[in-house]
């Protein structure tokens, strides 16, 4: 009985300290904020898969949204085929593993994605997920913002867990969303959900590729220079560049301008390294929203008067004009943004830093 009022007391503790700034849903207007990993409001079940929503396009003035998928695996494809006219639509696997294909211009590609991967679909592409491992969870980055409106549209019914659980477990073993009917899925071309039902996913994949040529986990992952292209970037494997200045910083962009295009926002990982002690952290302000979410490590954000800990899943979000620092006292911390606009944290920092080979930072200070 004891130790239980103990662990009790300590969640007490520590969810009495957390900042205000900490909050369970996303706002209804552009502000800054915090949302920890499967917080328990704004989430839906659309099918078994549970998706969350911290950041919304209400929350980022229509800039972006930024949402999480969690669910078990599936025989079954996540949702049929389709295509979006007006959206830039991201994935990134953040848990477990999942397949991807895409399909545009007569060029057709599947890869295996798993932690630390990433893929573009770009508007006018065809594509589909499945879903594999028994608990996967992707991070989807969306351009323009609220797209979410077409999850709240197929959902089931809204998910609240007491323990937080990432989903719900069930003797179902279909996680295939609910919203997959062909009937359902061809009346959604409101939300730009364009059914593209003549489509089957190629599934000659060797080594998690299909085709096999792409060096899929086994070399250079370049960006296309068009605003276009679907294409796939696997973990590290992409371009790399260091930053030296209070600390070390190691971007690898997944978006910039170049690929973007009109829907104006950036997205890829930044990992840094621990702040030294006798280090000087300098303020940064961003014309535009910008929003992390931490991969690894433990990320620390200063703004508002208040000094928030993140840790993996959890995500903050910084509007334009609002002054922050970031920094870790964690010896490894990787973490994703997006950013709206060109002038963004990424691009400042791409252009003060070197051409960098490696994921980890170097073993000396310069």
């Amino acid at each position: 009985m004891l130790s239980n009022f103990l662990l009790v007391a300590t969640a007490a503790s520590i969810a009495s300290a957390l900042s205000p700034l900490f909050l369970d849903t996303p706002p209804s207007q552009s502000q800054p904020y915090a949302i920890k990993r499967f917080a328990p409001a704004k989430a839906v079940a659309v099918g078994q898969q549970i998706y969350r929503f911290p950041v919304t396009g209400a929350s980022s003035d229509g800039k972006f949204s930024l949402l999480s998928t969690s669910a078990p695996g599936s025989s079954s494809l996540g949702v049929l085929p389709h295509q979006h006219y007006l959206h830039f639509e991201n994935f990134f696997c953040l848990e477990g593993r999942f397949q991807l294909w895409t399909s545009k211009d007569d060029s057709e590609n599947g890869r295996l994605m798993t932690a630390g991967d990433y893929g573009a679909v770009p508007p006018n592409t065809t594509h589909t997920f499945q879903l594999l491992d028994p608990f996967s969870e992707m991070v989807g980055a969306i351009a323009p913002g609220g797209f979410e409106d077409l999850f709240f549209f197929l959902a089931n019914s809204n998910y609240t867990a007491a323990t937080w659980s990432p989903y719900a477990p069930s003797n179902s073993s279909d996680s295939s969303s609910g919203g997959s009917s062909s009937e359902i899925i061809s009346s959604l071309q409101s939300y730009d959900v364009w059914a593209q039902l003549d489509y089957s996913p190629r599934r000659d994949f060797i080594n998690g590729s299909a085709p096999s040529t792409s060096g899929w986990h086994s070399s250079s992952n370049t960006l296309p220079n068009s605003d276009h292209t679907p294409y796939f970037v696997a973990k590290d494997y992409g371009p790399k560049y260091l930053h030296t200045s209070s600390f070390y910083q190691i971007i690898q962009p997944f978006v910039t301008p170049a690929q973007a295009g009109a829907k104006n926002f950036t997205e890829g990982t930044i990992t840094i390294s621990k702040l030294p002690s006798n280090a000087t952290i300098e303020s940064t302000t961003l014309p535009d929203h910008t929003a992390f979410e931490v991969l690894s490590g433990e990320l620390i954000v200063e703004m508002e008067g208040e000094t928030l800990s993140l840790v993996i899943g959890d995500v903050v979000f910084v509007p334009g004009g609002t002054e922050f620092k970031y920094y870790s006292n964690a010896a490894f911390t990787k973490f994703l943004y997006v950013a709206a606009g060109t002038d963004t944290l990424d691009q400042r920092l791409i252009a003060q830093a070197k051409t960098w080979g490696y994921p980890v930072f170097p073993t000396s200070w310069p």
